[in-house]
C-alpha cells in the first residue's frame, strides 16, 4: 500500500468514529436506544484520545482530540516504513513535523474546521439501514455499548461527511465494511473499518478512551521560518 493512501485515509479519520432493546435478545444491563443515544450526542464538547492502526502494515497513531466543538488536538501518524510525522491543530493553524529532516515545525493553515474523528455520522448513516444494522448490547472496555454494523458505499459519504468522500474517492477506497460501538451518549468508544485500498485488503481500527473536559492546544516549536 502507497504511504500516502494509509496516511490520506486515517489522517482524514483522525482530522475529520451507537444502541436499542428489541429483537436484541434478553435484555442487558445498561441498554439503551442507540437511535437515542446518537441523537443527543454531538452537543457537549469533550476530549478524547484515539489510537488507530492499520491491519495491513501496522502503520497508525495517537490522537488527542477535541470533539462537538471546533477541532483542535495532536496526533502522530507512524507510516508501514516507520517514518513519523506529527501535527498539532490549534485555533488558528496546523503544525507539521516530519516533513523533513529538521526537526522543525512547520506552519500551515488550517486544513479543517471539523474533526471526522467523531464517527456520528457513519452512527446515522449505519441506523438508516434499518434492524439489519443492529447488533445488539455488547461490553467494550467495561462500558455499555450497542454494536452497529453495515456496508457504506463511499457515495453515500458525499452529503454528510464530504473530506471523508474525498479522502477515501482519492485512494481508489469504493466503500467500507463498518462495525461501530457507541455508548450511551452517542460517543463512539470503537471502530473496525474494512476497506480495499490498491486492491489489497485492509482493517483500520480505532479505540477511543480518556474522556475529559475540551482541551487547549498550543501551538509547538521551533517553528521554520
Amino acid at each position: 500500500m502507497r504511504r500516502t493512501a494509509v496516511l490520506a485515509v486515517t489522517a482524514t479519520v483522525l482530522t475529520l468514529l451507537t444502541g436499542c432493546q428489541g429483537d436484541d435478545g434478553p435484555a442487558t444491563a445498561g441498554a439503551f436506544d442507540p437511535a437515542e443515544a446518537v441523537a443527543k450526542g454531538g452537543k457537549e464538547p469533550y476530549a478524547v484520545t484515539v489510537k488507530a492502526t492499520h491491519a495491513l502494515d501496522a502503520s497508525g497513531g495517537t490522537a488527542r482530540l477535541n470533539l462537538n466543538t471546533a477541532f483542535t488536538g495532536r496526533w502522530e501518524m507512524k507510516a508501514g516504513d516507520g517514518s513519523v510525522q506529527e501535527t498539532v491543530t490549534t485555533a488558528d493553524a496546523d503544525y507539521l513535523r516530519g516533513h523533513d529532516a529538521t526537526g522543525t515545525w512547520l506552519k500551515t493553515p488550517r486544513s479543517r474546521e471539523v474533526s471526522d474523528f467523531d464517527y456520528g455520522g457513519y452512527a446515522k448513516l449505519l441506523l438508516a439501514q434499518g434492524a439489519s444494522a443492529r447488533k445488539g448490547m455488547e461490553t467494550t472496555d467495561g462500558v455499555p455499548t450497542y454494536h452497529l454494523a453495515g456496508h457504506l458505499g463511499v457515495d453515500r459519504l458525499a452529503g454528510p461527511l464530504p473530506s471523508a468522500h474525498r479522502a477515501l474517492t482519492a485512494a481508489g477506497v469504493t466503500g467500507i465494511d463498518l462495525d461501530q460501538w457507541i455508548d450511551a451518549q452517542g460517543r463512539t468508544r470503537r471502530v473496525e473499518q474494512a476497506m480495499v485500498v490498491d486492491g489489497r485488503k485492509d482493517v483500520l481500527e480505532l479505540v477511543f478512551g480518556d474522556f475529559g473536559p475540551a482541551e487547549t492546544f498550543d501551538a509547538p516549536g521551533p517553528v521554520a521560518d
